[in-house]
Parts: structure tokens; C-alpha cells; sequence
């Protein structure tokens, strides 16, 4: 059967984050259903990876195989015909021959995006973390620029990650500013259930004082979930690429 790839974009504020789950809607979940009804037979949709209940995604990348086949125009627009407005698929194609959505991956880029107006602006609520706290940035960047290189993530993954490794190689950590809001960009070869989260959890608490910069590389030692900074909610984080 033809297989093919396709980009995808959504707000994930209303699902249970990317991954079909027992109870509750999910983005992997809605566009299967919709491929299904275009195809007529089951359509299993693979991601680049999950993300969280309320995470959203600007390029998340599946892959599925069809039969019969569908010209890529064709079922761009098909899928954006039926699927809700929260969840749109920016490019479809056909995949070369062994791709893999999440093993062909080599990195991936996420935004946090913190908005630091004193008043959270109704416009951006439901992709951003208001936070209007004093911080010190200098600090923060300091923080955000230990995490370059590979490290043992391990202090910052969910309790929950059951992985084979917990080392990861960040190619990008750092913070800017965007109008109101201050943005923080990382990029990896791959990422820990909840890893950037914990990441601006901690970088938060650098810049409020609570910990020192340089607790990064303790933190790495450590391999210690408790001793680093709350999760930060879910929907200031976004999905911004993955590359192949």
C-alpha cells in the first residue's frame, strides 16, 4: 500500500494530547477516523512522537499507508474537509520507502511561550503561560545554556518515562523575547515525557531566585525528579519542527 506523510497543526487545548487514549478525544484519534472515512478501511496513523494533554503543534509529523491510493492534493484537502477546526494538515506527500515518522526523525524544536504582560491577554491564553513575576534573565540564560551537549535528563523527565536511556544530545537552549511574551526554544535528538516542561519549571525557579544557575549540572548528577522545578502547564508548549 503507498505510504505517506503528512504535517500536521492543532491546537490541542480540547484533546487528550496526540496519542489515542481509552476515554477522551485525541488528535492521532480524530484524523484516523477521518482517514478511515475516506478510505474505507481501518488506517493506523503514526506520530513523531506524543504530546501531552494540551500541547500543541505547528509541524507534527505522521506517517500512514492507504489503499487505494489517494492523490497527496487530493487528500489534503479531503482531511481539512473533515477534520474540526482545532486540527488542520498543513502539507500531505507520498513517503519515500522506509520513513518513519518517529525513527527517521533526527531532531525536534519546541517553544514555551511565557507571557509576561501584567494582565494575561484573552488572545494568546490558551497557548501561553502567563506569568508576570519579576525575573532575573540573566540568570535564566546562563540556566538555559548548561543544557547544551548530552546530558542525563533523568532529573527532568516524568516519574512516569519508561525509557532505555535516559541521555539525551540538546542542540539549541536558549531564551527571547517576543513582544510581551519570552519564548524559550530547545531543540534534541529526542525528548523525556515531560522533559521541556520540568526544563522551564526549573528555569523559572532560577529566575525567581529560589535556585542558583549553576544547580543545572547538580541536577544532571543527581538524576533526582524532586530535586528540580515544577512542570510548567501544558499550553505554553508547541511543537515547532521536526527535522529528517
Amino acid at each position: 500500500m503507498p505510504l505517506y506523510r503528512i504535517t500536521v497543526a492543532y491546537d490541542g487545548t480540547g484533546y487528550q494530547g496526540w496519542q489515542v487514549q481509552p476515554a477522551g478525544p485525541t488528535v492521532q484519534g480524530r484524523i484516523q477516523q477521518c482517514l478511515e472515512r475516506m478510505a474505507g478501511h481501518p488506517v493506523s496513523v503514526v506520530g513523531s512522537g506524543r504530546t501531552d494533554a494540551g500541547v500543541h503543534a505547528r509541524a507534527q509529523v505522521a506517517h500512514f499507508q492507504l489503499d487505494p491510493s489517494i492523490p497527496p492534493d487530493g487528500l489534503l484537502k479531503g482531511l481539512n474537509s473533515l477534520l474540526p477546526e482545532d486540527i488542520r494538515v498543513r502539507q500531505a506527500d507520498h513517503a519515500p520507502e522506509g520513513f518513519h515518522a518517529r525513527y527517521s526523525a533526527k531532531s525536534k524544536t519546541y517553544h514555551y511561550y511565557l507571557d509576561r504582560s501584567p494582565v494575561a491577554l484573552p488572545f494568546r491564553s490558551r497557548f501561553t503561560h502567563h506569568y508576570p513575576q519579576p525575573l532575573e534573565r540573566g540568570a535564566m540564560d546562563k540556566a538555559a545554556a548548561l543544557f547544551l551537549g548530552r546530558h542525563d535528563f533523568l532529573a527532568f523527565a516524568a516519574s512516569s518515562s519508561e525509557v532505555k536511556t535516559t541521555d539525551r544530545e540538546c542542540t539549541a537552549s536558549h531564551l527571547y523575547e517576543r513582544g510581551h511574551e519570552l519564548v524559550y526554544e530547545v531543540k534534541a535528538e529526542g525528548f523525556l515525557h515531560h522533559m521541556v516542561r520540568n526544563i522551564v519549571g526549573t528555569l523559572l525557579e532560577i529566575g525567581r531566585g529560589k535556585m542558583p544557575p549553576e544547580y543545572i549540572e547538580d541536577l544532571f548528577e543527581s538524576r533526582d525528579r524532586r530535586l528540580s522545578g515544577p512542570t510548567a502547564p501544558a499550553r505554553g508548549l508547541h511543537l515547532m519542527e521536526v527535522e529528517y
